[in-house]
């Protein structure tokens, strides 16, 4: 038995894995038992701290993967309950989105259920913020989500506003950044450090794929930290999430769940929701739940029966 070192997993090529370990990247595979798993939760993902044994000086295998912090889990839309892990041990997520023309709010409260989801706390980044005609008022009508606990970053790309407070949130951390494609999310990037979005697998705005067809997944070192890019990151916005979940992906609705006359109730029209009761006090945003309601809906429709 050789000695076992620590590291992390920055890289996905296939079958091999890159680890950065304490002196240096080492490619590895898998050993064998790990290797018979390698379907099920047993394969290492980008951010996976694992343990390795070297067969040469810059060559290993991976013989265990370490507890992992946190997962971000994607979910099939048409049955939630199926799920695969995408990355290992993020921090945070970052979602982008452009602030003209003005964001769809909706879209906004989905991707940060599925950052709730996965237990990943989440920054909401207000990109284009150069294009905003009165932006205090812009700014004003994002402080619903500061009150539920989500820092609000507004952004540009052209001026440069608002990339420090940014770059402060990313130090350090290992972060995703998501959005729909043509919020800036390339230029952000850029903006950061120039040639990021090249290695970052910038997309394509007319189509919304990756301009190279890289099915690699890395994280690639940003400020002490590291910024995670997959191909499974590329439509979050459409994961699933189990119905019986999604209210606690809302913080506001979280004191209510349990209070509910029926223990399994959905909160569409079931008789003594508490839930509904407090969006007729006004206690919960009546936009807010209408999401919840949409999002569950939506994904009832695209069940197959």
């Amino acid at each position: 038995m050789g000695m076992r070192e620590e590291g992390l997993v920055i890289r996905v090529l296939g079958a091999a894995y890159d680890v950065q370990g304490p002196d240096g990247m080492v490619r590895c595979v898998l050993r064998g038992r790990l290797r018979r798993q390698a379907d099920g939760p047993q394969r290492p993902v980008i951010g996976d701290r694992v343990e390795f044994e070297r067969v040469a000086p810059q060559e290993g295998a991976i013989v265990a993967i370490l507890p992992r912090r946190t997962a971000l889990v994607r979910r099939e839309p048409l049955d939630p309950h199926k799920a695969h892990v995408i990355a290992a041990n993020l921090d945070q997520i970052v979602a982008v989105f452009a602030a003209v023309p003005e964001p769809d709010r909706f879209q906004i409260d989905r991707y940060l259920a599925v950052a709730e989801a996965n237990g990943l706390p989440a920054i909401l980044c207000l990109n284009k913020i150069d294009l905003v005609e009165d932006l205090s008022s812009f700014q004003e009508s994002f402080k619903e989500y500061e009150a539920l606990g989500y820092p609000v970053l507004f952004t540009s790309a052209i001026t440069g506003a608002g990339l420090d407070r940014l770059r402060e949130r990313l130090q350090g951390k290992i972060t995703a950044f998501i959005g729909p494609s043509g919020v800036g999310k390339s230029s952000l990037l850029n903006a950061l450090q120039p040639g990021l979005a090249l290695k970052i697998g910038s997309i394509n705005p007319r189509t919304g794929m990756g301009r190279h067809t890289t099915t690699r997944s890395e994280l690639i070192p940003f400020d002490g930290g590291y910024l995670a890019d997959t191909p499974g990151l590329r439509d979050i916005g459409v994961w699933g999430i189990r119905p019986e979940d999604l209210a606690a992906c809302f913080p506001e609705m979280r004191p209510y769940i349990g209070r509910c006359e029926f223990s399994d109730c959905l909160h569409l029209e079931e008789p003594g929701c508490a839930i509904r009761r407090a969006v007729a006090r006004g206690k919960i945003s009546r936009r807010r739940y209408e999401s919840y309601q949409r999002i569950l809906i939506d994904q009832q429709a695209a069940r197959p029966s």
